[in-house]
């Protein structure tokens, strides 16, 4: 069976050496399971694939592993999604020391001249016995882990098959959403993955409108890696084109438009009788006799359209609710308890939860009289891997108390609505206590003429001798400022002395990505351009992190009289950084022209009033 196997591999190296494809270099670790028995051992990998030179590769620190063997030097050929590419790196076998969650560094090498690092894995080892997971069979005294199904691919045309009903059998793209009908705030998880069973490479050429949403990515291209998905009970290779979760912005019925992937598919079709067996087939490869000859297609896929029922909040909101959707809570406190009057303290709040807390603005503070509070600063740790959106957001209240005494702060009130119980709920924070103790700030010695002597004072009866010398000092100057005034009475008076502050250096919002353009770096210039327009919208209309999201910056351009062509120019800045995260790969002329379009929108916003 492995010999087959590996003769099927190669048998698809051999119909795909004649198509140059190019990849991009890539560094990865590559484990044989997630999930192993204490008893078990675990196959690592670092594999460095398309480079023309790679040196110095250094393994980690095994910590929880004892390296059973390695290193085992291999080099060789792949074939994935139609793509050929060359491949060096080492093996290591590690026998796990003790059951527990594991980590795995990455290794480090030189690759083209440069230092890379692969990426980093986890491990989960149990304390079940290999046994029970079905086991493996002992290879030269070692274990070898089970290996994964395999994707049968269709890249052969007999005499007779139409390369269309194999594309139409073999390959599509499908949007899966995690429902179809939710409320304002509640989001919905949405994926479009493509399936494949055939030799292909892919594109996508027309993106889905996502507008009405905010959308919140929960996948980045440089981790997305292929899986193996069942479907109608046949193996396919899967690819997540995009998986974000999506948070409407207000009700209505919306439709999620279909993503567009041109796909270049390849065939060997062969003349030989449709009876032939696959093991003639590879026979007669291995000998070198063939008459198949290479079959280019070219076809453009796209999934069909989802609709989404989006549901107005209930009516009965409480009077502190501002929006937020999910489950919460909140706690209050003032990290100094010791404050000084007329000094500035803190009051932070601390809402912690999942939900659309990115969208969740400050809660209302009641400040009691005498004391003054300010708008409050915004910190936010959240994680957008996982739905609903979880982590802790963390406003902090600058205040100021006038007088000395204790001060109680009254609960802050908060309010949200629970999808899955289907109600409002209201929460609040307990009082927090402070004392107000009398100002540091010394007073001043004016404000005190009666002070003689005492810590806040001066004793004004000691300078008095001086009265005398100080009368002597002043008739001397004014003498001979007499008589020196003939000397530059009829001189010209001076010309006055202006002097201007050097205007300020004009700041370069499109820095890093000029320097991301200058190394090709398509996927740090996309993110570059991206965060300079999303600044520069915020420094234009003053908007908060949480409203950052393009139909509300649309809407104040309208409200603005933006010109349409401003709108529209934002529109394709903005559509372009989107488009990077599926087609990770760019020209330079490509990123020229993004950055150039930033650039004319910088100046279009300048002039919008």
């Amino acid at each position: 069976m492995m010999r087959t196997r590996r003769l099927v591999f190669l048998m698809g190296l051999l119909l795909l050496a004649a198509v140059p494809v190019l990849a991009q270099v890539k560094f990865s670790t590559v484990i044989t399971d997630r999930e192993i028995s204490k008893d078990d051992y675990l196959q690592v990998e670092y594999v460095v694939e398309n480079a023309s030179s790679v040196a110095s590769l250094t393994p980690p620190a095994f910590k929880g592993f004892t390296v059973v063997s390695g290193p085992m030097q291999q080099t060789g050929m792949s074939v994935i999604n139609g793509a050929v590419s060359k491949y060096e790196g080492v093996t290591y076998v590690l026998k796990p020391n003790a059951a527990g969650r594991y980590t795995i560094s990455g290794a480090t090498a030189v690759v083209n001249g440069k230092a890379m690092q692969s990426n980093s894995v986890s491990v989960t080892v149990t304390n079940t016995a290999s046994s029970s997971r079905g086991g493996s069979q002992p290879l030269f005294g070692l274990p070898v882990p089970d290996e994964a199904p395999e994707v049968n691919e269709e890249y052969v045309l007999r005499k007779g098959e139409r390369a269309a009903d194999k594309i139409k059998d073999n390959l599509f793209v499908k949007l899966e959403v995690s429902k179809n009908s939710c409320y304002v705030g509640e989001p919905v998880v949405a994926t479009y993955k493509l399936y494949s069973r055939l030799k292909s490479e892919s594109r996508v050429s027309k993106r889905p409108s996502l507008s009405q949403f905010s959308v919140y990515d929960m996948v980045m291209p440089e981790s997305n890696s292929p899986t193996i998905e069942k479907v109608n009970g046949k193996l396919y290779n899967t690819h997540i084109i995009r998986k974000v979760q999506l948070y409407p912005l207000q009700d209505g019925v919306f439709v999620l438009d279909p993503v567009e992937v041109d796909n270049t598919v390849r065939f060997l079709r062969l003349e030989a009788p449709s009876k032939i067996t696959m093991q003639q087939l590879l026979d007669d490869y291995m000998n070198g006799v063939t008459d198949g000859v290479l079959e280019e297609q070219k076809v453009t896929l796209s999934s069909k359209p989802v609709t989404i029922t989006v549901k107005p909040l209930p009516e009965g909101k409480p009077a502190s609710f501002d929006g937020a959707v999910g489950k919460f809570t909140i706690m209050a406190s003032v990290p100094t308890m010791n404050i000084a009057a007329n000094e500035t303290a803190v009051l932070d709040i601390i809402l912690k939860g999942q939900g659309n807390l990115p969208l969740i603005n400050a809660p209302q503070v009641q400040w009691q009289p005498g004391t003054e509070g300010y708008e409050p600063s915004v910190k936010e740790t959240i994680d957008k891997t996982i739905a609903p959106i979880s982590g802790t957001k963390m406003f902090e209240y600058s205040f100021t108390a006038k007088q000395p005494g204790s001060i109680t702060l009254p609960p802050v009130e908060f309010s949200y609505f629970d999808p899955s119980a289907n109600a409002y709920k209201t929460i609040r924070t307990e009082p927090v206590s402070a004392t107000i103790r009398k100002s540091n700030k010394k007073r001043s010695v004016l404000a005190d003429p009666q002070a003689t002597g005492n810590e806040t004072g001066i004793n004004w009866k000691k300078f008095l001798w001086l009265s005398p010398l100080v009368l002597l000092i002043l008739l001397a100057l004014l003498f001979n400022l007499k008589r020196m005034k003939p000397l530059y009475k009829n001189a010209p008076a001076p010309a006055p002395v202006v002097t201007e502050a050097p205007p300020p250096a004009p700041v370069d919002l499109f820095e890093a990505a000029r320097m991301a353009l200058a190394a090709v770096n398509s996927q740090l210039f996309y993110k570059e351009i991206g965060k300079a327009v999303w600044h520069l919208l915020a420094t234009k209309f003053s908007l908060p992190s949480s409203q950052l999201n393009k139909p509300v910056v649309v809407r104040l351009l309208q409200q603005s009289n933006a010109p349409a062509a401003t709108i529209q120019l934002l529109e394709t800045v903005l559509n372009d950084c989107e488009l990077a995260l599926y087609t990770p790969v760019h020209t330079e002329n490509e990123l020229r022209e993004t950055l150039d379009k930033a650039v004319q929108l910088e100046q279009a916003l300048a002039a919008v009033g």
